[in-house]
């Protein structure tokens, strides 16, 4: 028994020596012999020998300590000494992922939902620029029904390590519970790791002189190479400075970005005022009602029912081109006073009556016979067709000369008294009849002639587009002032302020000429006749039907455009009736503010931009802005993708000024809700079509990169020689 215990001793001491002194046998055979020296000692009863292993045991520790400390330090000198190659997060991603897969095929998908739930905000998975994930092998645990995973997350910041334990708590507990030990083993730092493949056990060993160790976690060789790799690259030497560059350079983007996006929300919202405005404008009761008010001024049934409704046209006709000629004129026609003027030009306060008679000298005779003359007796100014003109003034002359002309007796002043008409005589008659009716004539010196569709379009539907182009211009003219007020009140400069402001002015006239020209010939038409005898109208007049179809005119105005787009898929349901609710707001409070404040024109707009804005804010509280759903997506997969792209400064601000240009983003974000939707699916496929048109404009970049081709294989020519020769 007392061999036993002596060759246990002995035993013991060789593997102390190899513990204390250095693994080797000698340090095995000193262990040896300093428990021989003990047992000697103990034997002899010698305090003195006792005490003097004692001392070479404890020499011995501070040795090896000391030699462990300064074999260390040599090796965290080494690892910070050490020239590494310059690398990036990407070059270190593409380093480690070949490092840990055996082949291209081996690399699976990263699921992203997954391993953020992994990571559970700890450091080594962050959003910031450069933290990629690399490695992810987690699944949850088979003996719990957690929605938790248990594996080894690797990205470029280190290894996050899960292991389902035991809870301590539970531990005497027939109920078992258990938890997640989480081991986190950054890169930065690291200068050395091992690995004890018979015992699964990895060691990392980090320059502040700690060490971390992970033992059976089933991907020891695995993380191995990752650390080894990044050793190897400097990665774990730099890689807080890196990241830290990165970072620095991603918040200048996001700056550059936010930037972008600001200004593009700024003027989207710049936008929005101004077409709200706009269409104000158009929609105004005071607008509408100018409109409408055009039809008797301008004597509608007597331009398409009446038999001399060519005159009627004519006057229509004249008083528009005085319009735009700034004469400031007024139609009295419709007044239908004995001897009166058809037209007053206000600014010169001349008189003008309007004779279209199938020739020149029916015209001036009807003229001189009624007497039309102004206040001091002389005649008013008479207007003709346009190809009677000369004709007119010669006749003129004749009846001055035979004293026919009140206050007048000198010949060559009949060109004061004649006035050429816009329209010829031919045009006059064109002018009464419809685009909206087939087979048309006129009669001309007795004889039934054809009138195209085309000459109907220019003359009738032209006359009447510039009248509703007329009546809108004052409320244009308010617009204009409006939008550029606010404009440059926003920080716009002149130049788009004015150019968004001319818009202003140019819709209104635009839309407005267009609603009275469909009013106006619809109801010159009969197919408007025949389809209001089909419903019991028979007796309604012409500016009746007019009125009602401005009526149906501003429905669709005002719901049109939104009731497409939404049948196509460019906007939501939602924003259908959003859009609707706003437009129907602004004309209500448009129509009582422009009753209570007397200012013309003014008082409607401001109600209907004051109601439009309170509606719509109001209504943003309930419902999102499609538009603004899918600005958020695009903002978020711009980060996503472009982000993480080698570009130049250039190259990046560009993709962002493309994407976010506050003139085509709105168009960018109705094609990703056409492309998609605001549903939770729906989303997916616009971040989906977003992501296809960025990643378009990223290769559109590179592939604009000078190519360097050609040069490379003339620069391996030049050093290496031909080829062919070198092989033979």
């Amino acid at each position: 028994m007392d061999e036993l215990i002596l060759i246990a001793i002995l035993i013991g001491g060789y593997y102390a020596g190899k513990k204390i002194f250095g693994n080797s046998k000698a340090a095995g055979w000193i262990g040896v012999g300093l428990a021989i020296l003990v047992l000697a000692g103990l034997f002899a009863s010698s305090l003195f020998l006792i005490e003097v292993v004692l001392f070479i045991i404890f020499t011995s520790l501070i040795i090896r300590w000391t030699r462990n400390y300064f074999a260390v330090s040599k090796e965290i000198r080494a690892w910070r000494r050490a020239k590494y190659p310059e690398t990036s997060p990407y070059k270190i991603s593409s380093d480690l992922t070949e490092a840990i897969y055996e082949s291209d095929d081996a690399e699976p998908d990263i699921p992203y939902n997954r391993v953020s739930a992994f990571n559970d905000n700890n450091d080594i998975l962050t959003e910031n620029d450069g933290v990629i994930p690399i490695y992810y092998d987690a699944k949850p645990a088979d003996n719990e029904m957690a929605f938790r995973e248990f594996g080894i997350l690797i990205t470029t910041k280190g290894v996050l390590y899960k292991k389902q334990v035991e809870d301590p708590e539970t531990k005497d507990s027939k109920a078992k519970s258990y938890i997640a030990e989480t081991t986190v083993l950054p890169f930065s730092n690291a200068y050395k790791v091992t690995f004890d493949e018979e015992n699964d056990v990895l060691t990392v060993y980090y320059a502040d002189r700690h060490t971390k160790q992970l033992s059976e976690c089933g991907n020891g060789k695995l993380l191995y190479n990752a650390f080894s790799t990044a050793i190897n690259n400097g990665w774990t030497r730099n890689v807080d400075r890196v990241l830290k560059k990165t970072w620095a350079a991603q918040k200048e983007s996001l700056k550059d970005i936010d930037k972008v996006i600001k200004k593009a929300e700024k003027s989207a919202k710049i936008q929005e005022a101004n077409r709200l405005n706009t269409k104000s404008a158009i929609l105004s009761s005071s607008h509408i009602n100018t409109l409408n008010q055009q039809f008797k001024t301008q004597q509608l049934n007597a331009r398409f029912g009446a038999s001399q409704g060519h005159g009627v046209a004519a006057e229509q006709a004249n008083w528009v081109s005085d319009y735009f000629k700034g004469l400031n004129p007024s139609a009295e026609g419709h007044t239908n006073i004995k001897s009166g003027a058809d037209r007053i030009r206000q600014i010169s306060g001349e008189m003008i009556q309007t004779k279209y008679y199938a020739s020149a000298r029916s015209g001036v005779n009807n003229f001189i016979k009624k007497g039309y003359v102004n206040s001091n007796g002389k005649p008013m100014t008479l207007e003709v067709p346009k190809d009677q003109y000369k004709e007119a003034i010669g006749i003129m002359q004749q009846k001055i000369d035979q004293g026919k002309v009140p206050n007048e007796t000198n010949p060559s002043n009949a060109y004061k008294y004649v006035k050429k008409g816009a329209l010829t005589y031919r045009q006059s008659k064109v002018a009464t009849l419809s685009i909206f009716d087939r087979d048309s004539t006129i009669k001309i010196q007795g004889k039934e002639v054809k009138v195209p569709f085309a000459e109907k379009l220019v003359v009738s539907a032209g006359t009447d587009f510039l009248t509703g182009a007329a009546a809108a211009a004052p409320m244009s003219v308010v617009n204009f002032v409006w939008i550029y007020a606010n404009n440059r009140w926003q920080g716009v400069d002149r130049t788009t302020a004015t150019k968004n402001a001319m818009i202003g002015f140019a819709k209104p006239m635009l839309i407005g000429g267009l609603m009275y020209t469909v009013a106006s010939q619809f109801a010159g038409s009969e197919l408007a006749m025949k389809t209001a005898a089909k419903f019991g109208i028979e007796k309604a007049s012409r500016d009746v039907i007019a009125k009602r179809t401005m009526g149906a005119l501003t429905v669709v105005v005002a719901v049109g455009p939104d009731a497409v787009n939404c049948l196509v898929g460019k906007i939501s349901f939602q924003q259908l009736v959003k859009n609707t609710a706003v437009t129907g707001a602004g004309m209500a409070v448009g129509g009582a503010l422009g009753t209570a404040i007397p200012v013309p024109v003014v008082g409607t707009l401001a109600g209907s931009m004051l109601g439009g804005f309170v509606a719509k804010k109001v209504l943003d509280h309930f419902s999102e802005d499609d538009s603004v759903i899918m600005a958020r997506i695009a903002k978020q997969e711009f980060i996503e993708v472009v982000m993480f792209m080698p570009l130049t400064k250039e190259e990046f601000n560009d993709i962002a000024q493309t994407v976010f240009d506050p003139k085509e983003a709105p168009k960018l974000f109705k094609l990703m809700f056409q492309n998609g939707g605001r549903d939770r699916e729906g989303i997916e496929k616009s971040r989906k079509y977003i992501d296809e048109t960025l990643e378009n404009l990223v290769v559109s970049k590179f592939k604009a990169r000078e190519s360097f081709d050609d040069e490379i294989i003339e620069a391996v020519r030049d050093e290496f020689g031909n080829f062919e020769m070198a092989a033979n």
